[in-house]
This record gives C-alpha cells, structure tokens and sequence, in this order.
C-alpha cells in the first residue's frame, strides 16, 4: 500500500511538473507588450493600450490574431491579476522606446494588475501635456518602472482606488515622473492606503538635473492612509524641480517620510521646488510629517519659498517630527529655504517636533526658521527641535530669525519645561523669538535654550505678549527679585543675556516678588515672566552668579 501510494505521488508530481513547463499552472498570467504603437488593432502586436485592455477584460485573448497571442501567458482578464511587461529588444534600458498616446490610455480598473517596466527603458508619452496618461480606478494595482512625461496628469488615482503601489524599492521599479503638469493625483474619498515609493517627480532619471513637473504630488481632500516614500533607502521618493509644490496633502491622516524635497538624488545639492517643498492645506489634518527615526526623516531642504508650510482654517492636528529642514542630508551643511516652517491663516493644534529622542527637526540655515503668523493661528506646539543649529545641536547654523510670531497668533507654544520639550534656539543672526504685533499675544516660551544669538533671545514688539515687562533679578543666592504679580518665573544660566540653560521656576506672590531657591550655574543669570494668559516677556537684565 506504501509503495502505490509513493508511485501514485510521483505520478502526481511528474504531472504537476509537466503542466507547468507548458504554461498550465494557473501562474499569474503575463501579457508582453512588443509595439510602441498607440493601437487597438489585430496587427500581429500587442501595445499597451491593447495590453491594458486585456488585463481589465475588455479584450479577449480570443479576438487576437495568432501572433499577438503569442505575447500572452495564461488567461488575462477582470477576474485575474495580471502583469504587463515590455519586450526589452524594442524598449531597451540604455535608450528607451517611447509610446506617444493619442489618448488616454485605457484605467485600470479591475484590480490588482502591474504594469512593470523593469529591465526596459518604457517612456509613456502625453505629447501635449493634455492627457491623464494612467489613471486607476481600482484596488491593489502597481506601477514600476516607466518614464511618464507630457501629461495633464501622469498618474492618477481615482476616489475610491486603495491599496495601489507608485514605484518600488528595487533599483528599477522606481518610475521618473517628471515634465507633467501633475505628477501624481490620490484624488478624493476611498483613495486610501496607496504607497508612492522610489520615484523621481520633477528630476531627470540621474536625479541629479530638474524636469519640471508644475506640482509633484498631490492628495486631494477625504484622502487618507496614504504613504509618500518609506523607511527602506529604496522607497525614498525625490521629489524636487516642481515650479510649483512637492507634495501638496488636503487629506487627512497621510504619512510623509524618507524622502528628499528640494534636493538632488544625493540630498546634498539643491533642486528648488518653486513653492513649497510640503503643503499641507486648508482641512488638512492629522497628517505625519517624518517621525523618530532616520529611516522616517524627510530632508525637506532648498526649496524657493517655503520648506513646508501649514496654512488655512481646519489644517489641524498636523505633526512634523525628525525632519531636516534647511540642511543637507548629512545634517551639517546649509541647504536653505526662504523660509523653513510656517504656520499661517488659522492652523490649530499642530505640533512641530515632540519631547522624545528623535522627533526634533532640525531648523536651521534659513531665512526665517519657523514663521507663525495671522488671525486664529493658534494652539501650535514647538517642542524638542533644534532651530540654528546643526544636527548634531552643537555647531552653529542659524537662521536670519529663529521663531517669528506676528499678525495675530496667539496662544501657541514654545517649549515647555517636561524633559525634551526644550528647543535649542541658538545662533540665528537676528532674534532667536521675535514676537511681534498687538494682537500676537499669549505665547508662551519656555524652558528653551536660547543663547548666543545676534541680538535678543526673546525680542517683543509692537504690543507682542503685551511687551510683558521681564523680571528684576536683585540677588543671586538664593535668586531673588521682582516680576509681575502671580506670574510664573523661568530662572536661566547664560554666559551673556539670554538663556542656555533652564534653571527652574518659581510662582512671584500678590506683591510680585519671588525666592528661587535652587541652584544656578551661571555665570550669569536671567529670567522670564509668564503671565496668566500665557504672555512670556523678554529675558531680564542679566545678573552674575553669586552677586548681591
């Protein structure tokens, strides 16, 4: 009975063995596209558009003639995941074969198809930039591997779509899409959870030149759960030489991380996007920016307007964490925005950086670091970065103002006294905080440490936080002094008139004065006062340590 039983699975085996040598497996069937042609017509070639086609189910392998059949594998169709390759003697890797469209081709809209340009060189033209070349209406397809330039839109993601792949980390599944007017569109409810890995937007296929798109990425409003680039080196997408913006998000919890804005392919040398490097609009919220890791930071750098900038009523919840933003990838050269980071028309409770390790950006080398500003702009957290400084916090970089708040934001927040919440506001040429503006009040700045910049560490003006009047600080052991009464007293350590080193606080009585009795560092010793609605005054006159 053992050895029937043994001959019968041989038997079975030899079988199986046989059926898949001829193509009789039930493999994924693959259709090869071997014409550049834009046709649909029983030529004895089979080009994309009829490849498409095929894949969706709106043509049969039936309705091909005997040579076209030929470049087909198995049974294509709707109910089917399929690949599509190029035949590489007539799409070859070193010179490409271009596919001129006369039309859009053809969505894929049955799910889970790959169009796979590995190994060839495939260049899908829109010749005209009036065309949405690939459009995909359906769940769980992949793009790899193309060259897509001249469209209205080189890829776009219809509502609805999810689970779509844009690139690869392989070499040569990353697709350049570059030269369009939009790169990439994940538009409207239901486009969710699509990946956009490996790709070239708004580079050549060096990475090292611009080829405009207007605008790289886009995510329309209801979007969510998408994720630009990755945390293997290869899912970093370059997304730079937009006139326009990199990547603009209105959707909401999207993730940005591991890729290279406003820079070249090494991250070293920049490639301006026009505008912003990252936009995250009006609506737009709960989106993540970076995160902890290096695998998740973003070098968000060279840019010609904005590093990223989150601006409009409902642009909430918002966290930017990890990222450098005017430095190269190494962390230790300028690689400048005109402005880093800004804040602006309305955002609320937004929080850039955060108290763990790793979650700080790094802000430094721009024109202004973080720029906060306008009406109803409020309820903003900026904890644990570096803003002047290189990554390593210790070698200067600063940027023309650290922080400048002005037009009407209140109520946001600049460090905090837990452990990481501090930012290093270091060596920018002119203030490290700018507060500016009679409506530009209750802010609160504390536990930072702000040194050794141009002019004051904490400059108010115009009304800003009230220009709340600093302490007096008229002995130093134990530090003792005045301050506005019932106000909360941040006690530094400086070498000049700012504050290195956070000490501590003390709560001034009804009368105003207050008894620090900790110790200082010194040599010289400052404070602020923080009032009840959250105003934090410049820093006092310094006194030595040790004097009375």
């Amino acid at each position: 009975m053992n050895a029937l039983w043994k001959a019968s699975a041989v038997a079975g085996i030899s079988l199986l063995l046989a059926l898949l040598s001829c193509g009789g497996g039930g493999g994924a069937p693959t259709i090869v596209v071997d014409s550049s042609a834009d046709t649909d017509s029983r030529d004895g070639l089979v080009t994309l558009r009829e490849a498409i086609s095929l894949a969706t189910g709106e043509l049969g392998v039936a309705d091909l003639d005997s040579e076209e059949a030929d470049n087909v594998s198995g049974e294509p169709g709707a109910d089917s995941s399929d690949t599509i390759t190029f035949d590489p003697s007539l799409f070859p890797a070193a010179d490409g074969g271009t596919i001129a469209l006369d039309e859009s081709l053809p969505p894929l809209s049955t799910g889970a198809d790959i169009i796979d340009g590995f190994g060839a060189g495939v260049i899908i033209d829109g010749v005209d930039i009036s065309l949405e070349c690939i459009t995909i209406s359906s769940n769980d397809n992949a793009l790899k591997g193309l060259q897509i330039k001249n469209c209205l839109v080189g890829v776009m993601i219809q509502p609805g779509a999810q689970g779509n792949v844009i690139g690869g980390p392989a070499e040569g599944e990353g697709n350049v899409i570059s030269g369009n007017d939009e790169g990439i569109i994940i538009g409207g409810a239901g486009a969710d959870n699509n990946v956009v890995k490996g790709n070239l937007l708004g580079v050549d296929a060096s990475g090292t030149q611009a080829l405009n798109n207007r605008n790289g990425v886009h995510i329309h409003p209801e979007a969510q759960g998408n994720l630009i680039g990755g945390t293997e080196p290869g899912d970093r997408n370059i997304i730079s030489g937009n006139t326009g913006v990199g990547i603009t998000i209105r959707g909401s919890a999207n993730t940005v991380q591991g890729n290279y804005i406003g820079t070249d392919i090494n991250g070293t040398a920049a490639i301006p996007n026009g505008m912003e490097g990252i936009w995250i609009a009006p609506g737009a919220k709960d989106n993540v920016i970076g995160g902890s890791s290096a695998e998740e930071r973003n070098v968000i750098s060279g840019n010609e307007l904005f590093g990223l900038n989150i601006s409009g009523n409902g642009a909430t919840g918002n966290i930017v964490k990890g990222n450098y933003v005017g430095v190269d990838a190494t962390g230790n050269t300028a690689l400048r925005n005109r402005h880093g980071l800004v804040i602006s028309d309305g955002p609320q409770n937004n929080v850039i950086g955060g108290s763990a390790p790793g979650e700080g950006n790094v802000i430094a080398a721009n024109g202004t670091g973080l720029l906060i500003r306008r009406e109803g702009t409020s309820g903003n957290i900026i904890i644990g970065n570096y803003i002047g400084t290189d990554a390593s916090g210790s070698e200067p970089m600063g940027n023309a103002v650290g922080i400048w708040l002005l037009q009407e934001a209140y109520d946001n927040t600049i460090g905090g006294t837990g452990p990481g919440e501090g930012n290093v506001i270091t060596a920018n040429n002119v203030s490290g905080v700018h507060v500016d503006g009679s409506g530009t009040v209750g802010n609160t700045i504390r536990g930072n440490s702000i040194h050794s910049n141009g002019q004051q560490g904490i400059l108010t003006t115009e009304g800003g936080n009230r220009e709340l009047e600093p302490p007096t600080i008229t002995d130093a052991s134990p530090v003792r002094g005045s301050a506005c009464p019932n106000c909360t007293v941040d006690i530094y350590s400086d070498s000049g008139s700012e504050g290195e080193v956070y000490e501590g606080s003390v709560v001034a009585g009804a009368d105003g004065s207050f008894t620090f009795e900790g110790d200082v560092s010194g040599p010289n010793i400052t404070a602020t006062a923080t009032d009840g609605d959250g105003n934090t005054s410049a820093f006092s006159w310094p006194l030595i340590a040790g004097a009375q």
